[in-house]
C-alpha cells in the first residue's frame, strides 16, 4: 500500500509542468500561483471535513511564515518558467533543490555531508548544465536559456525554505495542519497584488478549468499522500521513487505537447536522477570501539 501511495504522489507531481502549461494559455503565471494555493486550500478543507478532523490554523510560529514565503517564491518562478519555456524544463527545479537542501543541511542543521552527498550534488550540477546547453550555440544559450535556468534555480531556492520549515515544524504539529496553515497564508498573501497582476487571454476552455483544478488538487492532497506513504516504506525507497517523477514529466511533455526531448535533455536527466538517488542511499555508520587498555 505504501508503494502505491508513493507512486500516486510521484505521478501527481509529474503532471505539474503540463498542467501549468495548459493553464498559461488562458491566464498569467501569477494568477496560476494564486489559484494553485486557493484551490489547494479548498481541497484540504474538504479533506478535513470528510475525515471529521478539527480545523487548526497556526500563524504564531515564524517557520509557518518562512514556509509560506518560500512556497510562494517556488510557485511564482516555477509557473513563470513553464509559461514562457517548455513544460519539461520544470524538471530543473529538482536538481537545484537537491543542491540547496544539501547546503542548508550543512550550514543550518549542522549535518555532516558525506562523499556521496558531494558526488550527488556534482552529478546534479552536470545534469543542469547539459539540459540548459541542449546543444545550442553559445550566443543563443546566453540569450534565453541561462535566464530560464536562473528562474528555475530561484524556484528551487524557495522550495528549499519550504521543506526546511516543514522539517522544523513536523515535530510540533501534524502534516495536515502544517500544510493547511502554510497554504492558507500563501493564498492570502498572493491575493494582495492579484488585481494588478491578473491577465486573461479571453480563451478560458474546459481544459483550462481541468488543469487549474488539477494543480489545486496536487497542491492540497499530494503532500498528505506522500506523508502517509513515508509511514509505510523506507526513506530510501521513497527517495528513489520520487525522483522518477522527472522521467514521467519528460514523457507527458512529449506526449501532450510534442516538446523536443533531445539526447542532451535525456542525458542531463539521467545524470541528476542518479545524483538524487545517490543522496537517498543511507551510508553505513562507522563502528565505535572502546579502548580496553
Amino acid at each position: 500500500m505504501g508503494i502505491l501511495l508513493l507512486l500516486l504522489s510521484t505521478l501527481m507531481w509529474s503532471f505539474v509542468g503540463i498542467l501549468v502549461k495548459a493553464t498559461s494559455f488562458s491566464i498569467d503565471s501569477y494568477t496560476i500561483t494564486f489559484l494553485r494555493f486557493a484551490i489547494g486550500v479548498i481541497f484540504l478543507l474538504l479533506f478535513l471535513f470528510l475525515s471529521g478532523r478539527k480545523l487548526n490554523i497556526s500563524w504564531k510560529s515564524k517557520w509557518i511564515w518562512f514556509g509560506a514565503l518560500g512556497k510562494i517564491v517556488n510557485y511564482l518562478f516555477e509557473n513563470y518558467g513553464v509559461s514562457v519555456g517548455y513544460a519539461y524544463e520544470q524538471i530543473l527545479v529538482s536538481p537545484f533543490l537537491t543542491i540547496f537542501m544539501l547546503l542548508l543541511s550543512i550550514f543550518y542543521f549542522k549535518e555532516r555531508a558525506t562523499l556521496w552527498a558531494w558526488i550527488s550534488a556534482t552529478l546534479c550540477i552536470l545534469g543542469v548544465i547539459i539540459i540548459s546547453w541542449n546543444g545550442m550555440p553559445i550566443s543563443q544559450l546566453l540569450e534565453f536559456d541561462l535566464f530560464l535556468t536562473l528562474v528555475f534555480a530561484l524556484s528551487a531556492f524557495g522550495a528549499s525554505f519550504h521543506f526546511m520549515a516543514q522539517k522544523v515544524l513536523i515535530d510540533k504539529m501534524g502534516a495536515i495542519d502544517m500544510n493547511l496553515s502554510i497554504f492558507l497564508w500563501c493564498s492570502l498573501l498572493t491575493t494582495l497584488p492579484l488585481p494588478t497582476q491578473f491577465t486573461y487571454s479571453g480563451e478560458m476552455s474546459g481544459v483550462t478549468v481541468i488543469a487549474i483544478t488539477g494543480l489545486g488538487l496536487i497542491t492540497g492532497i499530494s503532500f498528505i499522500i506522500y506523508s502517509k506513504a513515508l509511514q509505510r516504506v523506507s526513506f530510501l525507497v521513497a527517495g528513489i521513487l520520487v525522483n522518477t517523477s522527472v522521467l514521467f514529466t519528460l514523457l507527458w511533455s512529449w506526449l501532450f505537447y510534442n516538446e523536443p526531448i533531445t539526447l542532451y535533455v535525456i542525458l542531463g536527466s539521467v545524470l541528476f536522477l542518479i545524483g538524487m538517488s545517490l543522496l537517498s542511499i543511507p551510508q553505513p555508520r562507522r563502528a565505535k570501539y572502546k579502548s580496553t587498555a
